[in-house]
């Protein structure tokens, strides 16, 4: 009862705040052009800070030294992702570009925000549980913020940009590491704007999400036969054949569960605020964004009921 109470809080606050969205849209009481300046709000100050407050929290020698474990495990099972998004996002798209879109969902879900307030919720906001998620994750965010940042920035026809991972966010990934890893000071006050910008990412990003979405017809967004294609795969098969390879190389159950917050949760906010940020329109983005949330109510308290034994 913990686990579905503890998914159904963080989905009702996904969608308050994607509701605010909607209805501010809807309702014309945003400017037209705020999707623009919110995508890169998110894209050059939020996202840098959520990404800084990460690493230099959970990228310590110490961490890494004493849970490389959880590390090996988290980036197998990423690398298979990413094959499969691959294979999978071939017959989705209809440009490159899109191609990447799909792909990079097929990759990562909503692990941030949703995964890390589900291991929160489940286990506590001080327990060793957590600790081991954000460890579990670090690949993750690296991946996230780095390789998939980079599929996501338009390219202009091109196969490979390196353009496109000088990025703010990618680079916030260096500054994050070393804060961690090397010691050096720190100060309260530079803490504290980045930790207090970092919080408002998610609600940010969600509102965004909401107002992008308000833009459409909800008939338009349920008709994109492809996103129905990437949440079943996402939510449901990808999370499920991981567990099931796991569970048959006898994998502790703490790196199952975390298997579990990280790979089977609703599709993350990436797909519509980086297109957003650089002239996209991001209609897939946003039918995924709808569509995840909505099945997520169903498919993470199933799968967490099948395989989690918490």
């Amino acid at each position: 009862m913990g686990i579905f109470s503890s998914v159904i809080f963080q989905i009702c606050v996904l969608f308050s705040f994607i509701l605010i969205g909607f209805i501010m849209r809807k309702g014309n009481l945003l400017p037209q052009n705020t999707s623009e300046v919110f995508s890169k709000l998110e894209n050059k100050i939020l996202m840098p800070a959520v990404v800084i407050n990460t690493f230099r929290t959970n990228c310590t020698v110490k961490n890494i030294s004493e849970k490389w474990i959880f590390i090996v495990y988290s980036t197998a099972i990423l690398i298979f992702c990413i094959i499969v998004g691959f294979i999978i996002s071939r017959f989705l798209g209809k440009t490159p570009y899109m191609k990447k879109v799909y792909r990079y969902s097929l990759a990562v879900s909503n692990f941030g925000f949703v995964g890390t307030a589900m291991v929160s919720g489940i286990y506590g906001a001080d327990s060793i549980e957590l600790f081991d998620y954000l460890i579990f994750t670090l690949p993750l965010n690296m991946f996230t913020y780095s390789i998939g940042i980079a599929w996501l920035v338009p390219d202009k026809g091109k196969t490979f940009s390196v353009k496109s991972f000088v990025n703010p966010i990618f680079v916030s990934l260096f500054i994050g590491g070393a804060l961690g890893l090397l010691p050096l000071p720190k100060f309260e006050l530079v803490t504290t704007i980045i930790t207090s910008t970092a919080s408002c990412m998610s609600p940010i990003a969600m509102i965004l999400t909401g107002f992008v979405i308000g833009g459409y017809s909800f008939s338009m967004l349920f008709k994109q036969w492809q996103t129905y294609v990437v949440v079943a795969v996402r939510l449901v098969a990808l999370p499920s054949a991981a567990i099931i390879i796991l569970r048959l190389i006898n994998t502790p159950q703490e790196i199952i569960v975390a298997t579990l917050c990280a790979h089977a949760m609703p599709l993350g906010l990436n797909t519509v605020i980086i297109p957003s940020a650089y002239g996209k329109k991001p209609d897939a983005g946003a039918s995924m964004a709808l569509v995840s949330q909505l099945s997520a109510v169903v498919t993470i308290p199933v799968l967490f009921y099948i395989f989690g034994s918490v």
